[in-house]
């Protein structure tokens, strides 16, 4: 693991997950609202919502440690017209205060929900301009033929995707378990739904109206019970089943990926062999190992669910969070390898 570099792994590899996981939540509400009908959508994904905001900002504090002095941050953004840092930085806050801004409005169900849709589509092309910038600050280096190519951004993206459907599919999992075990156990009963819409002009205060409705939406997300033949159920397991698919087949791109790129540097100038060598190394070859065994791992989840209702929760929950355990560290070390191939021209 290239240490040296760590911050900056840490930083892209989870800034690009919260990003894939913003992304993921979208396309689910694209397409299974009108299957399923949006409070049930609602129900599933609302979850998962609330752990993208402080992935991100663990991985922007963690990029802070890459600069000598943070107060430099604020130097780079000035030259956002001919910077990808500058782009990167500023797009990095962007689409963390949007995706703020939706998990606040969509948790207290503040303003309409069209306003609500516009807001997350405008986090969401943030967050892909974010990946990008983050893509070309690397690929622009002409100096770095190894990451002067097309290889970074797809990388990149692979991540994003990869990591951040796995991340929804863990969260919404997760917490369909909880909800089933609430429903078999007996201990928990349905409670009120929190009015759909706050009336900021009604009566009562509006930081007491706020506290209601987070104790009302808080009660009800963690103890509504869950039976396998419900709806939420149904949704949820065929949602899951499509990210397990989804997840497999970037997978699998990944893996063809690296062969286009390990052969053209191969076939390349002294720098590009030079970095076509740190792909024969047993690091990259455990980081394929792992992404394999996660792969595996979706696959069985995908096996199991065929056809089934949501009747085992526990082994399906551990599946599918391994999956994305292992699937993390293997990007971690994808990363670290992209860093590791850093041989410039005439140095």
């Amino acid at each position: 693991m290239n240490l040296n570099e760590l911050p900056m792994i840490i930083f892209t590899v989870f800034a690009q997950m919260s990003v894939g996981a913003f992304v993921a939540l979208g396309v689910i509400h694209v397409f299974g609202i009108p299957k399923y009908g949006r409070d049930t959508i609602e129900r599933i994904t609302d979850p998962a919502i609330y752990a993208i905001g402080p992935t991100l900002v663990f991985g922007l504090i963690a990029s802070m440690f890459h600069m000598n002095d943070i107060t430099n941050t604020l130097n780079v953004i000035r030259h956002w017209d001919s910077s990808w840092l500058s782009r990167e930085i500023i797009l990095g806050v962007g689409f963390a205060a949007l995706g703020f801004l939706f998990a606040i409005m969509q948790w207290f169900k503040l303003g309409s929900r069209n306003l609500r849709q516009i807001i997350a589509a405008v986090a969401a092309l943030v967050g892909l301009g974010l990946v990008y910038s983050m893509s070309m600050i690397y690929a622009s280096l002409v100096t770095v033929p190894a990451w002067n190519t097309w290889a970074v951004p797809f990388q990149f993206f692979a991540t994003t995707l990869l990591l951040g459907s796995l991340a929804v599919g863990a969260a919404i999992l997760i917490h369909m378990s909880v909800r089933f075990r609430n429903g078999e156990n007996g201990k928990a009963k349905p409670v009120e739904s929190a009015p759909e819409e706050v009336d900021s002009e009604g009566s009562g205060g509006g930081v007491s109206t706020l506290v209601r409705q987070t104790k009302t939406q808080a009660k009800k997300m963690s103890s509504e019970p869950l039976s396998p033949s419900s709806v939420d159920a149904q949704a949820g397991v065929a949602i899951i089943r499509w990210i397990a698919i989804s997840s497999v087949v970037i997978g699998v791109a990944i893996f063809i990926g690296y062969i286009f790129h390990i052969v053209s540097l191969a076939t390349g100038g002294p720098e590009q062999q030079l970095a076509a060598e740190e792909y024969q190394s047993g690091f990259f070859f455990l980081r394929l190992a792992i992404l394999g065994v996660a792969a595996v791992l979706l696959a069985a989840f995908t096996f199991k669910t065929a056809n089934q209702e949501f009747k085992n929760p526990k082994t399906l929950t551990i599946l599918m969070v391994s999956a994305l355990v292992l699937a993390v560290i293997s990007e971690l070390m994808g990363r670290s390898l992209h860093y590791d191939t850093m041989f410039r021209i005439g140095m």
